[in-house]
């Protein structure tokens, strides 16, 4: 034990030494992959192919990537939405659909919360590596309630791209592909009213996104409320509980409907989530409970009762340079 936490201080000195350079880092292949799965959609009106075609999606993606690293917050959300809606527009009624719903997100949540709206960009990365289960135990620790919100958002965005791919695929009522964009501005409420039946339809027919929603809440809950205990291990029982839960719910969820899980991976991807989860708290900090003291003091008008856990924190030991003097010599002989 003693070795894991040597190890684990040395690199959070690391870490903390190096945060200007490693965080830039992290950003960059964060907007890396998700510039590189837009631009891999393809639905471009053919408007904007003669700007595609003068650079190759790979340099688009450094650049995209680049701008994600420098961009404020702000300005990273347009120009993802921008990205998506230029690669759906070879369907105009799913482009617009799709910018609509994605800049209404920006507008009402997106500019106000900034920091928890990065929570959306995280739901759609553990969707697309298939750790989905991640997202509420991580969520729940380190943010407040009111990231349940960014949590359904990410959810519904994740859950219904194939639904859009499937809508993008499909022929529509309108055929405006071939449009040029001047035209498309008389065209634009009846764009709309096509985006509004088709997509909603086809989004609400599946009721599988609304029961995985309402399972990392819950589990999100949970874990918030748990881990915030004044008792001994509550982070470490709190995600245990979420990860409980979220195999029940996913139980539950191939009973009620139409959605095919595999039980025995489910859990098995529970737990190693729960363990991913377990590890992001060793290196938070780790508390020596059997060091624990209770403190009690009061004022003129309160009483305290404290509860004092100390970190866990390994220092190196002194060395202590020891001075050996020869008897012989000059000085000896005097």
């Amino acid at each position: 034990m003693e070795i894991v936490l040597i190890a684990r201080e040395a690199v959070v000195k690391f870490v903390k030494r190096f945060e200007v350079f490693i965080l830039p880092i992290i950003k960059f292949f964060v907007g890396l992959f998700v510039f590189s799965r837009i631009l891999e959609i393809g639905y471009t009106h053919s408007f904007f192919e003669t700007f595609a075609d003068a650079m190759s999606p790979t340099m688009l993606s450094w650049l995209f990537a680049l701008l994600f690293v420098v961009m404020p917050v702000n300005l990273s959300w347009i120009l993802i939405i921008f990205t998506i809606t230029v690669q759906f527009s070879a369907s105009i009624e799913v482009a617009a659909a799709v910018f609509i719903f994605l800049f209404l997100i920006f507008l009402f949540y997106g500019r106000m919360a900034i920091k928890e709206s990065y929570i959306i960009l995280f739901v759609v990365l553990a969707f697309a590596f298939n750790v989905p289960y991640l997202v509420p135990l991580i969520v729940g620790l380190y943010f407040p309630v009111t990231a349940i919100i960014p949590v359904v958002i990410g959810v519904f965005i994740s859950t219904q791209i194939p639904v859009v791919f499937n809508l993008v695929a499909t022929p529509m009522v309108i055929d405006l592909a071939d449009l040029e964009i001047p035209d498309l501005v008389t065209e634009l409420p009846e764009i709309f009213t096509e985006a509004y039946s088709t997509v909603m339809t086809s989004v609400f027919a599946s009721h599988a996104w609304v029961f995985i929603a309402v399972i990392f809440a819950m589990v999100v809950i949970v874990v918030y409320l748990v881990s915030r205990q004044a008792i001994d291990y509550s982070k470490e029982i709190a995600i245990g509980l979420g990860s409980a839960m979220t195999i029940f719910g996913y139980i539950l969820l191939s009973m009620r409907t139409d959605e095919v899980i595999s039980i025995p991976s489910m859990i098995l991807w529970v737990v190693i989530c729960g363990l991913i989860t377990l590890l992001i708290r060793l290196f938070d900090s780790i508390l020596d409970y059997q060091r624990a003291e209770s403190v009690q003091f009061e004022d003129d008008n309160n009483f305290y009762h404290v509860k004092i856990v100390p970190k866990v924190i390994m220092t190196k030991p002194k060395r202590v340079v020891r001075r050996i003097r020869s008897t012989e010599g000059p000085e000896a002989e005097e």
